[in-house]
C-alpha cells in the first residue's frame, strides 16, 4: 500500500518523509546533499582504521569461534531453552572483550564514547543474529544443505540481511531545499530511506520475501552504500558465518517449539526489528 502511494510519503504536520521508491531509495542512499547523524565524530575515526580493516575482522572471527562453540554446545545439551537468551545475546559482550584483548581500539577511546557505541553496534549484530537462528530453526532442511555444503552459508548470511535488515531505514536530513522522488524538501527534514522496502519490492525474481540461496548472491543495501557504508560491515559478515558454521554443525537438530511465531513489538521496531525471545527444542 505504501509504494501504490508514491515514492515519498510525507506527513504534513511533521518533519519526517518515507521514502519507499526503488530508484529514489537508491539515488539519494550515498547522496552527498544530504547529511547524516554520526555515531563518532570524524576526527576520531583515524583511530577505528585498525578495529574496522578486513584483516582485523578475520582475527576477531577467530577469536569469537571458541565462545560461539561453547555457547551453542552448552545450549545443545540442554535441549535448547531461548536461544537469544542463552546464545545470541551473552555474544554480544564477549565480541566487545575479544576486541578490547586483541587491542584494536585504544584504551581510552575503548573505555569512552567509541567504546559506547561499538558495544551497542555488537548489539544490535547479535539482536539481528536471531533471525538467522530463525530461518535454521524452521528450516531442517537447509541445516542439512549448509552442513553439506558450507560454501553456501555465506549466501545465506547475505539473504537474511537482506531479508531482515540491521535498521529498516537510513535516515539523512537535508541541510537545504532538496527534491526527492518529485517532492521538494526544505532544509531540516528528515528523510528516511527505506531499504527494507527495496529490498522486498518484487522488482526481480531474488527482491522478494524468499529466502533465496545456492545462487550468486543478490546485492542488498542493508549495510550502506558508497561512503555512507558501514564501516563495520566487515566484522559484521566474518562473525555472522562463523555464527552459522558453528551453528549447523552443533545445533542443526534444535528446531522452533510447536505453535511458536516471531512477533516484533509495535511502535518500538520503528527502525529495528529482532526477534525478543527465540524458543527451540529437539525436534520430533
Amino acid at each position: 500500500m505504501a509504494r501504490q502511494a508514491g515514492p515519498v510519503l510525507q506527513d504534513p504536520g511533521a518533519n519526517w518523509v518515507f521514502v519507499v521508491g526503488r530508484e529514489e531509495v537508491l539515488a539519494h542512499l550515498d547522496d552527498a546533499r544530504l547529511d547524516r547523524a554520526r555515531a563518532v565524530p570524524d576526527r576520531d575515526l583515524e583511530v577505528h582504521q585498525q578495529l574496522f580493516a578486513p584483516k582485523a575482522a578475520h582475527d576477531i572471527a577467530a577469536a569469537f569461534r571458541p565462545t560461539a562453540a561453547a555457547l551453542i554446545d552448552r545450549f545443545a545439551a540442554a535441549g535448547g531453552g531461548d536461544a537469544v537468551a542463552a546464545v545470541t545475546t551473552p555474544m554480544a559482550g564477549a565480541l566487545f572483550d575479544i576486541v578490547a584483548r586483541l587491542r584494536l581500539l585504544p584504551a581510552e577511546h575503548l573505555a569512552g564514547r567509541s567504546g559506547h557505541v561499538f558495544l551497542e553496534a555488537c548489539r544490535n549484530l547479535f539482536k539481528h543474529a536471531g533471525w538467522h537462528l530463525f530461518e535454521l530453526a524452521r528450516h531442517p532442511d537447509l541445516c542439512e544443505l549448509l552442513r553439506g555444503q558450507p560454501e553456501l552459508i555465506r549466501g545465506f548470511v547475505e539473504e537474511v540481511l537482506r531479508l531482515e535488515p540491521m535498521v529498516q531505514g537510513c535516515q539523512r536530513f537535508t541541510t537545504q531545499p532538496t527534491t526527492v522522488g518529485g517532492v521538494e524538501l526544505p532544509p531540516g527534514m528528515v528523510v528516511m530511506l527505506c531499504i527494507a522496502a527495496v529490498q522486498r519490492d518484487g522488482s526481480d525474481a531474488m527482491s522478494t520475501d524468499d529466502l533465496v540461496i545456492g545462487v550468486r548472491a543478490h546485492r542488498h543495501w542493508s549495510l550502506g552504500a558508497g561512503s555512507m557504508r558501514c564501516r563495520g560491515g566487515h566484522i559484521v559478515r566474518q562473525v555472522l558465518r562463523v555464527l552459522v558454521e558453528e551453528w549447523v554443525d552443533r545445533a542443526g537438530h534444535l528446531g522452533l517449539v510447536p505453535g511458536f511465531r516471531p512477533v516484533a513489538g509495535f511502535p518500538n521496531t520503528e527502525s529495528s526489528l529482532w526477534l525478543p525471545e527465540l524458543p527451540l527444542v529437539t525436534r520430533a
